[in-house]
């Protein structure tokens, strides 16, 4: 059963550098918030028509104030929370550490761009050839910081998922 998510601005720009936004296609929709709507037309990306852009009601806005100015967050990583916190949505896509952090702290299952990738080829929306392409990407051409020892345990997770599928 695909569910919804809510995500920052990271997970869609990167995604599109390395042209597999339809890797968004893990969740039944993908919901945003202004800020990040904002933040992805600030950054020359068009926004996919998966993904709902949502406004947060006001004591939804005051909450991403506070989280912003509490964990230092920027104000579409905390708007995102936020919404997703308002519309009850369980998982958050992120690529920050911190918003990862404050996230887990409000039960929200936090997922980087780099899982997406990987549960794309597990639900099979990409094959082993184009999950491995395409994190091996993330790493060379995307704005994303990666580490190669990160780029290489996604490579043996997918290589260890695609023997178990066999």
């Amino acid at each position: 059963m695909a569910h919804s998510a809510v995500s920052n601005t990271g997970p869609i720009l990167h995604l599109t550098e390395i042209n597999l936004i339809n890797a968004l296609n893990i969740f039944s929709t993908v919901f945003i918030p202004e800020e990040v709507a904002l933040e992805v037309n600030k950054n020359k990306v068009s926004i996919p028509k998966k993904i709902k852009i949502i406004m947060l009601k006001s004591d939804w806005k005051n909450t991403a104030k506070i989280l912003s100015f509490q964990y230092e967050l920027d104000l579409g990583e905390s708007e995102a929370i936020a919404l997703a916190l308002q519309e009850k949505i369980d998982y958050f896509l992120t690529d920050d550490l911190e918003a990862r952090r404050v996230s887990t702290q409000y039960n929200l299952e936090a997922h980087g761009t780099a899982g997406i990738v990987l549960r794309a080829f597990k639900e099979k929306i990409i094959d082993k050839k184009m999950a491995i392409e395409k994190i091996i990407s993330l790493y060379k051409k995307s704005s994303l910081f990666i580490t190669q020892d990160i780029v290489e345990k996604i490579i043996r997770a997918i290589n260890e998922f695609a023997r178990r599928d066999k």
